[in-house]
């Protein structure tokens, strides 16, 4: 039996993609329960898309590879415990989340059964909740069962951060004019990147023939590198209709995404930011499945010629040939569709 109100925490330590995928069941939380006390354990990287949650009571942040460090595992500890958390929902399923959850001396931890969940996240979970959906937020919303939340709203509720906007319409032009879409070239694993030159070929395309200019995303230095070669191929096709953007904290990225009409990505922490920020999104698959991480549906639309089913560890490790088996035309079918929708931001 539940309080009216219980304390819970939520352990989704780390991955942006991921983290973003996990707000639904924040959502669904503070409707189902809202004078709840609700807490989230974070790495550095995704306490940053949580920052701005008015929907969160707190934010427990924790440093990477804290778990071998017994001053950080005192810290967490003493900080959970303060706040006397009844349930908590570990959805990432990790030995990692299932600690944290377990330091702050709950009542209850709910996690995924075991192959969903692995390391010693299925034996520190009193309750594991077997998930039937494919793709993955709507998993991560079945961990809510056992509290009495079935088929939740799968919401996202991204706040809006107008400094961060005006910030990156004073840095950008393009963006200051409105209709514009982001390429994002690169990914936390080169087995899901596409092809550089490709990318050129679409910005190229997108300029030519709907009058759109392309902003180019990217992370790392090697993904600046992407970014530089997708510009030089776009540019020999047409010389002005692409701009690589300038390094951007998380706010001006999301804020870069929601005004954009379009934003073509591999599977990675943009493109989940495009969905949940209702951007008409293209998203392109190889090594991971796109069932499970794409809606594939209305504005979002996906595409995966090839599937490699390897193992976590095979994919980190992977060429990009199933990304390579995408040809340019592929995208550019998906272009037309989505730019002859009806929607307000792809008109």
């Amino acid at each position: 039996m539940l309080s009216p109100a219980p304390r819970i925490l939520i352990t989704r330590l780390s991955a942006l993609g991921d983290t973003v995928l996990t707000l639904p069941v924040l959502c669904a939380l503070r409707k189902a329960f809202p004078a709840s006390q609700i807490g989230w354990v974070a790495e550095p990287a995704a306490s940053k898309v949580l920052a701005d949650r008015t929907d969160l009571n707190f934010l427990f942040t924790v440093e990477k590879g804290w778990l071998t460090n017994p001053t950080e595992i005192n810290r967490l500890r003493r900080a959970l415990s303060r706040h006397k958390f009844e349930i908590v929902l570990d959805v990432q399923g990790l030995t990692k989340s299932a600690v944290a959850g377990w330091l702050s001396g709950r009542k209850h931890q709910i996690t995924f059964t075991r192959g969903q969940s692995r390391e010693l996240a299925p034996n520190l979970a009193g309750v594991r909740v077997a998930p039937s959906s494919k793709y993955i937020a709507q998993r991560y919303l079945e961990l809510l069962e056992p509290l009495g939340i079935e088929n939740p709203t799968l919401e996202f509720q991204m706040p809006y951060d107008h400094v961060a906007h005006q910030t990156m319409a004073s840095r950008s032009s393009v963006i200051a004019g409105g209709r514009y879409a982001v390429l994002n070239v690169g990914a936390g694993w080169f087995s899901k990147t596409w092809v550089p030159a490709r990318f050129g070929e679409v910005a190229a395309d997108l300029f030519m023939r709907y009058e759109m200019p392309s902003l180019l995303l990217w992370g790392s230095e090697t993904e600046y590198q992407y970014a530089e070669q997708a510009a030089e191929a776009a540019r020999s096709i047409a010389p002005h209709c692409v701009n690589i953007l300038p390094k951007m904290s998380i706010a001006e990225m999301k804020e870069t995404i929601r005004h954009a009409s379009l934003l073509i990505s591999g599977d990675t922490g943009p493109l989940h930011f495009g969905v949940a920020l209702d951007t008409p999104t293209i998203s392109l698959f190889g090594v991971t499945k796109a069932e499970y991480y794409s809606p594939c549906r209305g504005i979002h639309r996906t595409i995966q010629n090839v599937h490699q089913p390897l193992s976590s560890r095979q994919r980190r490790r992977a060429g990009n040939d199933a990304m390579q088996a995408i040809p340019t035309v592929d995208v550019l079918s998906q272009v037309d569709i989505l730019l002859n929708m009806r929607h307000p931001k792809a008109a």
